[in-house]
């Protein structure tokens, strides 16, 4: 069971909108988060250095400062989560009430929790409940946060007892979020469906009540990919961008999930790795235009791509196109969470899981 967590989890990689009013230290503060996702993450670091060596006190210089220590995680640098708490943990000191700070806080310290698993640490159950305690805190702030919730729901209800796991608080927590919101409420319990469970039926019944969300689209689109069918998936997932294409991202997991089948059967390149190729073309060119950072995550999977076909001359050149735009690109499979570029100024409300590939 402790073995399927792990991997289950990771997949997640894996972070924070409502503004707020902004003076001015806290404007440069937004020229660094603009040089981070513009490309230039080393300028933002030394900005984000200025600022608080002038001011140790600035909250938002260290949120932002916690999240670049996040990038440069997922880009395979040496930090640690330790690193990434220590700057979340004075952003939280210097604005107790800030509702994005508390939020990714409990996020972090998630990730530590995750660290703690992975490594076999003793003190998962620990991790996990000081995670949960602040995913609480969150709700406390502002109860109808949906994706704190939803977060309480998967850890109590995804993790064993041994490592926090609590059915009865993960059916509690569900039950409290189905009033609140629709589409989070399903969310939650869909988590809670039995191993199993049809879940393409349980996202399809909910469709026909929103033919035209696109997160219920999404949904049956993800069903159909943990189904291995792709062509539906992609169809759905189609529909889903029609209705929102800031959901242009979702052509990127289908391509993610032509190089996991690879991953796991590598007789299948020569058909699944040209599709893999389609998709990552086909995002690039998506309207809107794809951030820098997520751009040159694309360009990195792409040259993944053509290494696995054995076509090292192009790997080479889609890496080399990826630094140029960013040299800290993500180098993980899964997809860099949009909470990462999120202004620090806002409420977000993006969404990922740690337990679910897609």
């Amino acid at each position: 069971m402790k073995k399927q967590i792990f991997l289950i989890l990771l997949f997640a990689w894996i972070l924070v909108p409502q503004s707020f009013a902004v003076n001015g230290p806290d404007k440069e503060v937004l020229n660094a988060f603009e040089l981070r996702t513009k490309g230039k993450v080393d300028d933002s670091r030394k900005l984000l250095e200025s600022i608080l060596s002038k001011d140790s006190t600035n909250a938002m210089a260290h949120y932002e400062m916690a999240r670049l220590k996040h990038y440069l995680l997922i880009s395979g640098q040496a930090v640690k989560v330790e690193d990434i708490l220590i700057s979340i943990n004075k952003a939280v000191t210097y604005d107790p009430k800030n509702i994005t700070y508390a939020y990714y806080k409990a996020i972090a310290s998630f990730l530590n929790a995750y660290m703690a698993m992975e490594t076999g640490n003793a003190e998962v159950k620990k991790r996990v409940d000081e995670t949960c305690l602040q995913f609480e805190k969150v709700l406390s702030m502002k109860p109808d946060y949906s994706e704190a919730s939803l977060y309480l729901v998967e850890i109590y209800g995804m993790l064993p007892k041994d490592m926090g796991g609590d059915s009865l608080k993960a059916i509690a927590w569900s039950d409290k979020l189905a009033t609140k919101n629709d589409y989070f409420g399903s969310k939650g319990k869909a988590a809670l469906l039995p191993r199993e469970s049809d879940h393409m039926k349980f996202w399809m019944d909910r469709l026909d009540k929103k033919k035209e969300n696109p997160e219920f689209l999404m949904e049956v689109g993800k069903a159909y990919l943990n189904k291995q069918d792709s062509q539906n998936a992609e169809k759905y997932f189609d529909l889903a961008i029609k209705a929102d294409p800031s959901k242009n991202i979702l052509i990127l997991d289908l391509a993610r999930y032509h190089i996991m089948v690879v991953m796991q059967n590598k007789d299948l390149a020569k058909t699944e790795l040209p599709l893999a190729k389609a998709c990552i073309e086909r995002y690039l060119k998506t309207s809107p235009e794809p951030i820098i950072p997520l751009k040159a995550y694309a360009m990195g999977l792409m040259s993944v791509t053509e290494m696995f076909l054995g076509n090292q001359p192009e790997a080479d050149k889609w890496k080399d196109e990826a630094t140029k735009l960013d040299k800290y690109f993500s180098r993980a499979l899964g997809i860099p969470t949009i909470l990462l570029f999120d202004s620090p100024d806002q409420i977000s409300h993006h969404y990922f899981s740690f337990f679910t590939p897609f």
